[in-house]
């Protein structure tokens, strides 16, 4: 069976842990409190965190909304474990969700490879290549190497990054009931990061695009891909008894599952739009 888990880390240069889901240590043998603080290539292989840190930086440079890399990762009994992982950049934040790798032709890890923005594999000898078929990727991996290093000396990013929030959703309620927001969330459509856990996702989502991303949230569930996705989020203000508004914000979404949650992150890719409710 495949076993995954969900990982957060910060936009810096060691890409610290900043929280692992429990289902880590059915993969990898660590608690997420044995992690907490550390740098995530601690877990990785010595002859391929060269590969890896190119990719990082390439996923901060560039704010990737979604990324896929094959790696060995460290189990804590010493061993190596294949295990794909995704990363979607949110900000100041990477979000990632990871799953044991069983063999490279299994259906789960070619729909992942082929709904991810970019796909990479890691040889053991640590020679990086995209996994996907466009022509393109010699040239992709040759600008890939010659990206610059996204952090200064004080490893502060060097860029302003886009404005993202991340949630994580509960896969087995009907209602994907957010049990995690990201704190850019209040910022960008007016959702308390506190007070929304426990509130259904589709609460948020206009009415006339709740079908479609209830279907894709099910799809992502069942079929294992990441699922790309725009709607509109409905953020409702009382003015007065009989009048109210409804703000529609415009967002791009992507999301991937994890028996421990659904990871969505979300940017804005339109001004705002008021409406009147009658």
């Amino acid at each position: 069976m495949e076993i995954n888990f969900i990982a957060i880390y910060d936009g810096s240069a060691d890409a610290n842990f900043l929280f692992a889901s429990d289902s880590i240590k059915d993969c990898l043998g660590w608690s997420p409190e044995e992690l907490l603080g550390q740098p995530g290539y601690i877990l990785t292989h010595p002859e391929e965190r060269e590969a890896l840190a190119l990719i990082h930086s390439n996923n901060v440079k560039d704010e990737r909304m979604s990324s896929i890399v094959s790696y060995r990762a460290r189990h804590k009994d010493g061993h190596y474990v294949m295990i794909d992982n995704v990363i979607h950049f949110c900000y100041n934040l990477l979000i990632s969700t990871n799953f044991t790798l069983l063999s490279n032709d299994s259906i789960k890890h070619f729909m992942r490879t082929n709904s991810a923005d970019e796909s990479y594999l890691i040889h053991p000898d640590g020679a990086l290549r995209l996994t996907d078929n466009r022509s393109s990727s010699q040239s992709n991996i040759k600008h890939l190497l010659s990206k610059a290093y996204p952090w200064n000396v004080n490893a502060n990013l060097t860029n302003m990054q886009e404005p993202r929030f991340c949630l994580v959703l509960n896969r087995y309620s009907v209602h994907a009931n957010i049990v995690f927001a990201s704190s850019m969330c209040e910022e960008m459509v007016g959702m308390n990061q506190i007070y929304c856990i426990g509130d259904s996702i589709y609460q948020y989502v206009a009415e006339k695009d709740v079908d479609i991303v209830r279907h894709k949230i099910e799809i992502t569930k069942t079929k294992g891909v990441i699922s790309k996705l725009r709607f509109n989020w409905s953020r409702k203000k009382k003015k007065t008894t009989n009048d109210n508004e409804e703000t529609l914000l415009n967002i791009e979404a992507v999301i991937s599952c994890t028996h421990d949650g659904l990871v969505l992150v979300a940017r804005l890719i339109a001004p705002p739009k008021t409406i009147r409710i009658d």
